[in-house]
């Protein structure tokens, strides 16, 4: 099932977001895509993020965190960022944020390991 939310915003089954935009034309700041797919289960529930985490998506991201809030509090929760290719600044805020409320972040390439890594260390210069 699809429900289709303007030009901007598809939603796939019941727990798929797809969130797709056209880059402005004549500006040099891209938007590309972000996908958020959620697979939950008894122990876990799953997030797995694709494309490029960037304003307007992070109001997306955030909106889903906190909708799910309530169905996620007994489970452990992983965001998946292997197929993130680009994260702004906003995106990594958003990403400290879901981490503070308890997310594993995972990540296995060079550009999204290092951002883990500066958001994990700044969570545990905190606790210090």
């Amino acid at each position: 099932m699809k429900v289709k939310v303007g030009e901007e915003l598809e939603i796939e089954a019941a727990n798929r977001l797809v969130v797709k935009g056209r880059p402005p034309v004549g500006k040099t700041r891209v938007m590309g895509m972000l996908r958020i797919t959620i697979a939950e289960t008894l122990t876990e529930q799953r997030w797995t993020l694709e494309g490029r985490l960037v304003q307007p998506w992070i109001s997306e991201l955030k909106s889903n965190w906190a909708r799910t809030e309530t169905t996620r509090r007994e489970r452990k929760c992983v965001v998946d960022l292997t197929a993130v290719t680009f994260i702004d600044k906003s995106g990594e805020k958003a990403l400290a944020e879901l981490s503070k409320g308890g997310a594993e972040l995972i990540a296995t390439g060079c550009y999204t390991g290092h951002v883990v890594q500066n958001i994990e260390r700044k969570k545990s210069n905190r606790h210090l």
